[in-house]
Protein backbone atom coordinates (compact mmCIF):
# COMPACT_ATOMS: atom_id res chain seq x y z
CA UNK A 1 0.00 0.00 0.00
CA UNK A 2 1.16 3.24 -0.76
CA UNK A 3 1.96 5.86 1.91
CA UNK A 4 -0.82 8.25 0.60
CA UNK A 5 -3.24 4.87 1.13
CA UNK A 6 -1.45 4.51 4.55
CA UNK A 7 -2.41 8.55 5.53
CA UNK A 8 -5.60 8.14 4.83
CA UNK A 9 -6.54 5.23 6.41
CA UNK A 10 -4.47 6.43 9.45
CA UNK A 11 -6.21 9.44 9.27
CA UNK A 12 -10.00 8.04 9.31
CA UNK A 13 -8.78 5.83 11.71
CA UNK A 14 -7.66 8.77 13.83
CA UNK A 15 -11.04 10.31 13.20
CA UNK A 16 -12.93 7.09 14.73
CA UNK A 17 -11.10 7.13 17.79
CA UNK A 18 -11.56 10.91 18.07
CA UNK A 19 -15.28 10.41 17.94
CA UNK A 20 -15.66 12.74 15.22
CA UNK A 21 -16.39 9.45 13.61
CA UNK A 22 -18.55 6.92 15.84
CA UNK A 23 -19.00 2.89 16.04
CA UNK A 24 -21.83 1.99 13.72
CA UNK A 25 -21.85 5.26 11.60
CA UNK A 26 -21.98 4.57 7.91
CA UNK A 27 -19.52 6.50 5.97
CA UNK A 28 -20.44 8.86 2.44
CA UNK A 29 -20.67 7.17 -0.73
CA UNK A 30 -17.66 6.99 -1.93
CA UNK A 31 -17.67 9.49 -4.75
CA UNK A 32 -18.71 12.27 -2.35
CA UNK A 33 -16.30 11.13 0.46
CA UNK A 34 -13.26 10.78 -2.31
CA UNK A 35 -14.02 14.80 -2.81
CA UNK A 36 -14.66 15.86 0.34
CA UNK A 37 -10.97 14.29 1.35
CA UNK A 38 -9.50 15.35 -1.67
CA UNK A 39 -8.50 11.88 -3.00
CA UNK A 40 -9.30 9.80 -6.12
CA UNK A 41 -11.80 7.14 -5.39
CA UNK A 42 -9.05 4.20 -5.77
CA UNK A 43 -6.93 5.59 -2.99
CA UNK A 44 -9.98 5.85 -0.67
CA UNK A 45 -10.84 1.95 -1.55
CA UNK A 46 -7.41 0.91 -0.66
CA UNK A 47 -7.34 2.73 2.35
CA UNK A 48 -10.85 1.04 3.11
CA UNK A 49 -9.45 -2.32 2.58
CA UNK A 50 -7.04 -1.68 5.07
CA UNK A 51 -9.50 -0.64 8.03
CA UNK A 52 -11.33 -3.56 6.91
CA UNK A 53 -8.24 -6.29 6.85
CA UNK A 54 -7.99 -4.60 10.79
CA UNK A 55 -11.36 -5.00 11.78
CA UNK A 56 -12.52 -1.29 11.82
CA UNK A 57 -14.58 -1.20 8.96
CA UNK A 58 -17.57 -3.14 6.53
CA UNK A 59 -18.27 -2.62 3.32
CA UNK A 60 -21.18 -4.36 2.01
CA UNK A 61 -22.52 -4.27 -1.49
CA UNK A 62 -25.51 -1.90 -1.65
CA UNK A 63 -25.15 -1.16 2.07
CA UNK A 64 -22.68 1.13 1.93
CA UNK A 65 -19.45 0.89 4.61
CA UNK A 66 -19.82 0.77 8.19
CA UNK A 67 -17.80 1.62 11.18
CA UNK A 68 -17.84 -1.52 13.13
CA UNK A 69 -14.87 -1.00 15.80
CA UNK A 70 -12.68 2.03 17.13
CA UNK A 71 -9.49 -0.05 17.24
CA UNK A 72 -7.61 -2.50 14.69
CA UNK A 73 -8.01 -6.05 15.34
CA UNK A 74 -4.29 -7.47 16.92
CA UNK A 75 -3.53 -10.94 14.70
CA UNK A 76 -0.37 -12.61 13.88
CA UNK A 77 1.92 -11.62 10.51
CA UNK A 78 4.21 -14.60 9.46
CA UNK A 79 6.47 -13.31 6.22
CA UNK A 80 7.64 -16.57 4.74
CA UNK A 81 10.47 -15.12 2.35
CA UNK A 82 12.64 -17.35 3.81
CA UNK A 83 13.40 -20.27 6.33
CA UNK A 84 13.99 -18.22 9.41
CA UNK A 85 11.01 -15.98 8.39
CA UNK A 86 8.88 -19.35 8.53
CA UNK A 87 9.66 -20.57 11.51
CA UNK A 88 8.36 -16.90 12.92
CA UNK A 89 5.02 -18.30 14.76
CA UNK A 90 7.50 -20.70 16.74
CA UNK A 91 9.86 -17.71 17.82
CA UNK A 92 7.85 -14.92 18.32
CA UNK A 93 4.97 -16.55 20.23
CA UNK A 94 4.49 -19.35 23.18
CA UNK A 95 3.41 -22.75 23.03
CA UNK A 96 1.15 -23.36 26.12
CA UNK A 97 1.14 -26.58 26.63
CA UNK A 98 -2.39 -28.75 26.97
CA UNK A 99 -1.64 -32.28 26.78
CA UNK A 100 0.67 -34.94 25.68
CA UNK A 101 0.15 -38.30 24.34
CA UNK A 102 1.74 -41.21 22.50
CA UNK A 103 -0.68 -42.31 19.55
CA UNK A 104 -0.58 -44.87 16.96
CA UNK A 105 0.34 -43.70 12.81
CA UNK A 106 -3.58 -45.38 11.59
CA UNK A 107 -5.62 -42.94 14.33
CA UNK A 108 -3.86 -39.82 12.93
CA UNK A 109 -4.82 -39.16 9.07
CA UNK A 110 -1.54 -36.59 8.83
CA UNK A 111 0.57 -39.45 9.62
CA UNK A 112 -0.68 -41.44 7.15
CA UNK A 113 2.49 -42.80 5.06
CA UNK A 114 5.33 -41.28 7.53
CA UNK A 115 7.28 -43.58 9.61
CA UNK A 116 8.05 -43.72 13.46
CA UNK A 117 9.86 -46.28 15.53
CA UNK A 118 7.34 -48.66 16.50
CA UNK A 119 4.76 -46.85 14.33
CA UNK A 120 4.40 -44.92 17.47
CA UNK A 121 4.17 -40.83 17.72
CA UNK A 122 4.33 -38.31 20.59
CA UNK A 123 1.74 -36.10 20.24
CA UNK A 124 1.89 -32.44 21.62
CA UNK A 125 -1.42 -30.06 21.87
CA UNK A 126 -1.03 -26.92 22.83
CA UNK A 127 -2.33 -23.16 21.87
CA UNK A 128 -0.82 -19.58 21.19
CA UNK A 129 -2.11 -16.68 22.20
CA UNK A 130 -1.57 -12.82 20.88
CA UNK A 131 0.23 -10.24 23.45
CA UNK A 132 -2.74 -8.64 25.65
CA UNK A 133 -5.25 -10.92 24.40
CA UNK A 134 -6.43 -13.99 26.73
CA UNK A 135 -8.52 -16.15 23.85
CA UNK A 136 -5.73 -18.18 21.90
CA UNK A 137 -5.80 -17.33 17.63
CA UNK A 138 -4.35 -21.03 17.59
CA UNK A 139 -4.47 -24.70 18.39
CA UNK A 140 -1.80 -26.84 17.53
CA UNK A 141 -1.31 -30.33 17.18
CA UNK A 142 2.44 -31.29 16.76
CA UNK A 143 3.45 -35.13 16.27
CA UNK A 144 7.11 -35.78 17.01
CA UNK A 145 8.69 -39.12 15.68
CA UNK A 146 9.40 -41.95 17.98
CA UNK A 147 13.04 -41.40 18.04
CA UNK A 148 13.12 -38.18 19.64
CA UNK A 149 10.08 -38.77 21.73
CA UNK A 150 12.45 -38.18 24.73
CA UNK A 151 11.50 -34.63 24.59
CA UNK A 152 8.26 -35.13 26.94
CA UNK A 153 9.79 -35.41 29.98
CA UNK A 154 11.20 -31.99 29.31
CA UNK A 155 8.77 -29.98 27.73
CA UNK A 156 7.69 -27.21 30.11
CA UNK A 157 4.09 -25.95 29.80
CA UNK A 158 5.19 -22.52 29.12
CA UNK A 159 8.13 -22.57 26.23
CA UNK A 160 9.41 -22.62 22.93
CA UNK A 161 8.20 -24.55 20.13
CA UNK A 162 8.81 -28.25 19.78
CA UNK A 163 10.92 -28.45 17.56
CA UNK A 164 12.98 -25.60 19.44
CA UNK A 165 13.42 -28.34 22.21
CA UNK A 166 14.13 -31.26 19.69
CA UNK A 167 17.39 -28.76 18.11
CA UNK A 168 19.09 -28.01 21.20
CA UNK A 169 18.35 -31.53 23.30
CA UNK A 170 19.79 -33.94 19.91
CA UNK A 171 21.42 -30.93 18.41
CA UNK A 172 20.28 -30.63 15.42
CA UNK A 173 18.70 -27.69 13.46
CA UNK A 174 16.05 -26.92 11.15
CA UNK A 175 17.12 -27.66 7.33
CA UNK A 176 13.55 -27.78 5.73
CA UNK A 177 10.24 -26.65 5.88
CA UNK A 178 7.12 -27.88 3.85
CA UNK A 179 3.74 -26.64 4.64
CA UNK A 180 0.15 -26.59 2.93
CA UNK A 181 -2.68 -23.93 3.97
CA UNK A 182 -6.03 -24.26 3.27
CA UNK A 183 -9.81 -23.15 4.57
CA UNK A 184 -11.75 -25.64 6.64
CA UNK A 185 -14.83 -25.09 8.98
CA UNK A 186 -14.04 -24.99 12.59
CA UNK A 187 -14.64 -27.97 14.50
CA UNK A 188 -16.48 -27.83 17.37
CA UNK A 189 -13.70 -28.58 19.73
CA UNK A 190 -11.26 -26.52 18.21
CA UNK A 191 -13.81 -23.73 18.01
CA UNK A 192 -14.10 -23.50 21.61
CA UNK A 193 -10.36 -23.26 22.10
CA UNK A 194 -10.02 -19.87 19.57
CA UNK A 195 -13.47 -17.75 19.85
CA UNK A 196 -14.90 -18.75 16.89
CA UNK A 197 -18.64 -19.82 15.79
CA UNK A 198 -18.84 -23.68 15.32
CA UNK A 199 -18.36 -24.57 11.09
CA UNK A 200 -17.23 -21.05 11.06
CA UNK A 201 -14.09 -20.54 9.05
CA UNK A 202 -10.81 -21.23 10.04
CA UNK A 203 -7.22 -21.95 8.69
CA UNK A 204 -5.43 -24.67 8.89
CA UNK A 205 -1.68 -25.29 8.14
CA UNK A 206 0.08 -28.50 8.04
CA UNK A 207 3.68 -28.52 8.46
CA UNK A 208 6.64 -31.12 8.14
CA UNK A 209 9.96 -30.20 9.57
CA UNK A 210 12.95 -31.74 8.48
CA UNK A 211 16.64 -31.38 9.79
CA UNK A 212 19.58 -30.79 6.94
CA UNK A 213 19.71 -34.38 6.27
CA UNK A 214 16.45 -34.83 5.25
CA UNK A 215 15.47 -36.29 8.31
CA UNK A 216 11.86 -35.67 9.64
CA UNK A 217 11.38 -33.52 12.83
CA UNK A 218 7.86 -33.27 13.09
CA UNK A 219 4.41 -33.08 11.83
CA UNK A 220 2.62 -29.96 12.79
CA UNK A 221 -1.29 -29.71 12.94
CA UNK A 222 -2.25 -25.95 13.33
CA UNK A 223 -5.73 -24.42 12.97
CA UNK A 224 -6.09 -20.51 13.05
CA UNK A 225 -8.77 -17.83 13.59
CA UNK A 226 -7.93 -16.15 10.35
CA UNK A 227 -9.29 -12.70 11.88
CA UNK A 228 -6.15 -12.73 14.03
CA UNK A 229 -3.50 -14.66 11.79
CA UNK A 230 -2.03 -13.54 8.35
CA UNK A 231 0.33 -15.38 6.01
CA UNK A 232 2.04 -13.23 3.70
CA UNK A 233 4.67 -14.97 0.57
CA UNK A 234 7.13 -12.36 -1.07
CA UNK A 235 9.40 -13.99 -3.50
CA UNK A 236 11.90 -12.32 -5.54
CA UNK A 237 13.08 -14.16 -8.87
CA UNK A 238 15.90 -13.52 -10.39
Amino acid sequence: MSALHQQLSDFILQQIQAGQLRVGDKLPPEADYAAELGVSRSTLRQAYTELERVGVLKRKKRAGTTIIASQPQSRFKMSTTGLYELLSLGRDTELVLTGTRTVHTETVPYLHGFESETDHWLEVCGTRTLPGESVPFNNTQIYVPARYAAIEHILERNGPSVFRVIEERFGLAVGRVSQTAKAINCPAEIAKIIGREINAPALRIVAHLYDKNGILMEISVATFDPERFELQTDVEFD
